[in-house]
């Protein structure tokens, strides 16, 4: 299942990818005999096969687990729940005499990676995309697809059909006490509709941003990869202006110079300050003397608590809140609003007692 005709010279390897990362992997495969174990990666190949099907060697980058297979999906977050749902229908309909029968547990993330050499010279991935990728997959039961949070966060939000195939599946810690917040995708019942178009998105929020969509798009895709395209889609949906859709747009970046960069580029087509609910009228008005800053520690705490809510937006909304804020309690209270669920509220909220 690994390329040794593609060469890493296809693929930039001086950059970072914001990728979809699907890990498979074959329940108690070590305990089987061989022959079991071979049957098992024949049928596994062929699954796998199926549901990549569609897509060219220049979409992905597939590394070979043994037990399994870890395939880097570098263009829209579909093709990973596409083809973890393909591998799983055809498991969980195989017919037949099947006195070993095969199961599989399945993870998906949305994170970041880079692609690399390995010690053959085929192109390979590295990075926490793949870390999280693979413990998201730990958590799985057997026949079981979870995704991360910030999977879910871009691919849910692409149609309301999406939506319906996940449900949240509660906050799992891994072996570094890291928890992740995990969503089951179930296997679907029936067609969903097509994706709204960025167009139809943006023009919601700002008619006068809808010519610059692509422009937006090439110098995001420069910086985290083809699926800019679906970022920006994504990132429209939660936006009631083009200062807001920046500002999401900037949480899918990690690093600050690439951020700097992605808005150098974009020039003058997002605004330099939230200016369009602003009342003019105001602007005579004496600025309030600014508040004292909460303590980087607070901030970053703020911000792993958040996330496990509301994904990468947690950095963004805790930057913006913490402006207007001078305790860690008040800090939190202004965050809860951003949760959806009224009990994901409340328990957010009590985490600003913990020590």
């Amino acid at each position: 299942m690994s390329n040794p005709e593609r060469t890493a010279e296809s693929f930039d390897l001086e950059r970072t990818w914001l990728v979809s990362v699907l890990f498979v992997d074959m329940v108690r495969y070590s305990t089987q005999s061989q022959e079991v174990q071979a049957q098992w990666r024949t049928r596994f190949k062929q699954y796998l096969n199926e549901g990549l099907k569609d897509l060219t060697e220049h979409d992905r980058v597939i590394l070979d687990c043994g037990d399994g297979a870890a395939i880097v999906f570098l263009g829209e977050p579909e093709a990973a729940m596409t083809c973890a749902l393909s591998v799983l229908g055809n498991i969980v309909l195989e017919k037949g005499p099947l006195p070993k029968p095969l199961h599989v547990r399945i993870g998906i993330n949305l994170g970041s990676v880079r692609l690399v050499r390995d010690i053959n010279g085929n192109l390979a991935a590295a990075g926490d995309g793949i870390n999280v990728g693979q413990r998201i997959m730990s958590f799985a039961g057997d026949n079981q697809i979870l995704v991360s949070r910030s999977f879910y966060e871009v691919a849910s939000l692409l149609t309301d059909g999406y939506a319906a195939l996940f449900r949240a599946d509660g906050v799992r810690k891994d072996k570094h006490q890291r928890e992740h917040r995990v969503y089951e995708l179930h296997l679907p019942n029936a067609a969903h509709p097509a994706p709204a178009t960025n167009t139809q998105i943006i023009r919601k929020i700002a008619p006068q941003f809808a010519a610059n969509i692509k422009t937006v798009e090439h110098h995001l895709a420069l910086i985290v990869g083809p699926i800019a395209r679906r970022i920006v889609q994504s990132a429209g949906q939660r936006a009631g202006s083009a200062t807001e859709l920046r500002d999401n747009l900037l949480a899918f970046i990690p690093e600050k110079i690439d951020q700097e960069r992605f808005l150098t580029a974009c020039g003058d087509i997002f605004p330099a300050t939230s200016t369009e609910s602003f009342d003019t009228a105001q602007t005579s008005v004496p600025k309030p003397k600014p508040l004292p800053p909460l303590e980087p520690a607070i901030l970053e705490r703020a911000r792993k608590d958040l996330a496990l809510y509301v994904g990468p937006m947690a950095k963004v909304l805790v930057n913006r809140a913490a402006a207007k804020v001078s305790t860690r309690m008040e800090l939190y209270q202004a965050l809860a609003p951003e949760i959806p669920s009224a009990k994901d509220r409340e328990a957010f909220l009590k985490l600003a007692a913990v020590p």
